[in-house]
């Protein structure tokens, strides 16, 4: 019994090892995180695109209310720490894209639950903006498609 409780606390100090230093996630991972967010960045990107009125109006209501973008927050914070968590690994590889993507979700969770009112201003003047959900609809698009490709492809 007391050779189980010395490894687990092995275990654990080498698993706050590899958040100072990143560590080798198997491609698995992934390749699930990739199945997961790159068909919602997809739909977003198709429904930008396809009816940019509509989303320019979601966008204005949601910018109306602190309490959108404060719960909007801890979602993003949420989704970005739970990717980070299980893949964080700084490689030359298209994983490196997962990862950059739950960092931009954490930090993107945090400033909305740190500062709405200036995230409400920010998105305000996007919202002036004449091509922004055409070249947003474009990003999401393109990467919605590299990331299903990436966690489907065999």
């Amino acid at each position: 019994m007391t050779k189980h409780v010395v490894t687990e606390k092995r275990s654990t100090s080498a698993g706050l090892a590899f958040f100072a230093r990143g560590y080798d996630a198997p491609e698995e991972t992934a390749q699930t995180i990739a199945r997961l967010v790159g068909p919602i960045f997809c739909a977003i990107g198709l429904g930008m695109l396809l009816s940019s009125a509509s989303y320019q109006e979601l966008a204005r209501q949601f910018l109306t209310g602190y309490t959108f973008i404060y719960f909007s927050g801890i979602l993003l914070l949420l989704a970005g720490l739970i990717i980070l968590n299980a893949h964080h690994v700084w490689t030359r590889d298209w994983r490196l894209a997962i990862t950059l993507i739950g960092w931009l979700f954490a930090c993107g969770g945090t400033f909305r639950l740190i500062a709405p009112q200036f995230v409400s201003q920010i998105g305000s003047v996007l919202l002036l903006s004449s091509g922004f959900f055409q070249v947003a609809g474009i990003v999401f698009l393109v990467l919605g498609a590299f990331l299903t490709f990436k966690g489907y492809a065999p």
